[in-house]
C-alpha cells in the first residue's frame, strides 16, 4: 500500500480533476477506492457522499477480460459436437498468419448431457463403444500386425458405436480430447461464457467460479483465462472489438450492440453469418456463424425448423482488420497473405 502524505493527496486531486475514475486512481496508486475518495473529498473540501450513503460492498461487473493484439475468434464450437474439418482449416490459416491467441466467443462446450431439451430418438446402433484406454490399446496392437491385418483392425475400431452425448462422463471424456488438441495449437486462450456454459450452473444449482470449468476440463490456468462475463474486449491495430455472446439472436442484434456500445461487434450465439455496420459506418457489426456440426445436434437435425443463415464461420482479427471466414473461403490463397 502507498503512504498517504501531502504529495500523495495532491496527486489524487490532480488525477481526479484530470477526469480519471476513482477506481483507476486506486489501481495506479495501490489504494482502496474508498481511501482515494475520502482523501480527495477531504483535500478539496467537498462533502463526501460517504457521510450519507455508504459505498456498496458488492462487486461491480465492469472489468471484462481485455486482450491486446491479433486473435482467432471461434464462435459456438459446442465441443464435442464441433465441425472438426472446418475448425482445422481455420487453425491452419491462423498458424500460417502467426496468430498466437484464441478467443472462444461463448458456447465452447455443448453440455448436451445437461441439456434441458426433451429426450431425442437415438440412431439404434447396437455395437459397444470403446473406452479411450481400450481404443489406444487396440491401435497399438494394430500397429504391430502386418499391413493387411492392420487395416482390417483399424476399420473395426472405427466402426464402433458413435456416442449420443447423454452420458456426462462420455461427453466430458470426448470434450477433453478436443480441448487438449486445441490447447496444443496456440499460446493463450480467453474463454467467454455462453448460454451452454450456463447449463452446468443450472445442473449443480449453485453459483460457482467460472474457473471451475478449467478444472473440470483440466486446462492450465494462466494459459487459459475465464471470467464471469459473456463478452471480452480485444484491442488490435488501434481499434476496439467487443466479442460477445449476447442474450438475443435477432438478425439486427450485432448492429444494435454496435450502436449501443460504440464498438466493433463480433457476436456469437445466433449461428448466423452476417456482416453489417452501424448507421454511421464507423463500427462493424458481425454475426460470426458457428463452429459446431449442427447435423450432430438432434434438436437441430431431426426436425425441420426455420434457421435463418446458420452457417459455419469464424473470425481472425489481424492489425485491426476483420477477416470473416466461412466454408467457401479460398484457404490456400489466404495462407499466401501471411
Amino acid at each position: 500500500m502507498s503512504v498517504i502524505n501531502t504529495a500523495m493527496k495532491r496527486k489524487i486531486v490532480n488525477m481526479r480533476n484530470s477526469g480519471m475514475q476513482f477506481k483507476d486512481i486506486g489501481k495506479e496508486l495501490g489504494l482502496a477506492v474508498g481511501t482515494v475518495k475520502t482523501h480527495y473529498y477531504l483535500a478539496t473540501g467537498q462533502p463526501s457522499a460517504r457521510r450519507y450513503i455508504p459505498e456498496s460492498r458488492f462487486v461491480r461487473y465492469d472489468e471484462p477480460p481485455v486482450i491486446e493484439g491479433d486473435a482467432l475468434v471461434l464462435p459456438d464450437v459446442e465441443i464435442p459436437f464441433q465441425d472438426s474439418d472446418f475448425i482445422n482449416r481455420v487453425i491452419d490459416l491462423a498458424n500460417a498468419w502467426g496468430i498466437k491467441q484464441v478467443i472462444a466467443a461463448g458456447d465452447l462446450m455443448h453440455f448436451d448431457s445437461l441439456s434441458g431439451w426433451e429426450p431425442n430418438w437415438h440412431n439404434g446402433h447396437e455395437k459397444s463403444t470403446l473406452t479411450e484406454k481400450d481404443e489406444s490399446a487396440l491401435m497399438d496392437l494394430a500397429k504391430s500386425l502386418p499391413k493387411g491385418k492392420q487395416a482390417a483392425l483399424i476399420e473395426i475400431i472405427g466402426n464402433t458405436k458413435p456416442l449420443d452425448g447423454k452420458d456426462f462422463g462420455d461427453e466430458m471424456g470426448e470434450a477433453r480430447k478436443v480441448l487438449n488438441a486445441l490447447d496444443a495449437c496456440f499460446e493463450s486462450f480467453v474463454w467467454v461464457l455462453g448460454n451452454h456454459e450456463g447449463r452446468l450452473i443450472r445442473a449443480i444449482d449453485s453459483p460457482t467460479d467460472p474457473a471451475e470449468l478449467l478444472n473440470i476440463m483440466r486446462l492450465e490456468t494462466g494459459k487459459w483465462k475465464i471470467a464471469p462475463y459473456y463478452y471480452c474486449i480485444l484491442n488490435s491495430g488501434g481499434k476496439e472489438f467487443r466479442i460477445t455472446h449476447p442474450k438475443t439472436a435477432a438478425d439486427n442484434a450485432a448492429r444494435m450492440l454496435a450502436i449501443q456500445y460504440h464498438q466493433n461487434i463480433l457476436m456469437g450465439h445466433s449461428h448466423k453469418l452476417m456482416y453489417d455496420w452501424d448507421p454511421s459506418g464507423k463500427y462493424a457489426a458481425v454475426q460470426m456463424g458457428h463452429c459446431v456440426d449442427e447435423m450432430r445436434l438432434a434438436y437441430a437435425a431431426q426436425r425441420d425448423a426455420r434457421r435463418n443463415a446458420h452457417l459455419l464461420g469464424a473470425v481472425i482479427v489481424r492489425d485491426g482488420y476483420i477477416w470473416l471466414l466461412h466454408e467457401n473461403c479460398d484457404w490456400e490463397s489466404l495462407k499466401r497473405l501471411a
